[in-house]
């Protein structure tokens, strides 16, 4: 998924440094739909510069700052690109999330241990939708329609887990 990422953001962008395409994904607030590391990033990058699916156009230093070395997608990398959306707009996942898996084995647990950590679930579940209608509200003209629908449907999975996080409260 992160090559798919780095592709889409430098035709989105044009020539860039890992640094821009990081800042990128944070000013569109694609955490809430991605999970990337900057780690990451900055190893799949080498490794699509490797497979000559983008390529380093430039090595930029200003001042004292380290060098910024920018890329840009490769004609190889737009065939690339095509094939992962190709891929991944066909593939399904579940969505999981590793309180589930707690909850498959709560009648081994303590009971209020159990509340407890279902009650931080909803407080982190309400801060995260909290979040998403602040970026939805604050970012309207800076977040494509696409990301928009995705956020909503993030945020419409959240309430749906504050409703089972309500039920498991009560039993």
């Amino acid at each position: 998924m992160i090559p798919l990422l780095i592709l889409g953001l430098l035709k989105d962008c044009g020539q860039s440094s890992a640094y821009e395409l990081l800042n990128v994904f944070k000013e569109r607030d694609y955490r809430y739909l991605v999970h990337m590391t900057k780690g990451s990033l900055y190893y799949n990058l080498q490794k699509l510069a490797g497979e000559g699916l983008v390529q380093l156009v430039e090595v930029v230093s200003v001042n004292n700052y380290p060098e910024q070395y920018i890329y840009e997608i490769t004609p190889q990398g737009n065939e690339h690109f095509t094939s992962l959306m190709a891929k991944y707009s066909l593939q399904t996942d579940d969505i999981t999330l590793a309180f589930y898996m707690t909850t498959l084995f709560a009648h081994q647990y303590d009971p209020g241990q159990f509340k407890s950590a279902v009650a931080v679930q909803m407080e982190q579940t309400r801060r995260k939708i909290a979040e998403i209608d602040h970026v939805l509200d604050a970012k309207q003209d800076r977040i494509y329609d696409t990301a928009k629908s995705m956020m909503n449907n993030v945020r419409a999975h959240h309430e749906l887990n504050l409703k089972w996080f309500q039920v498991l409260l009560e039993q």
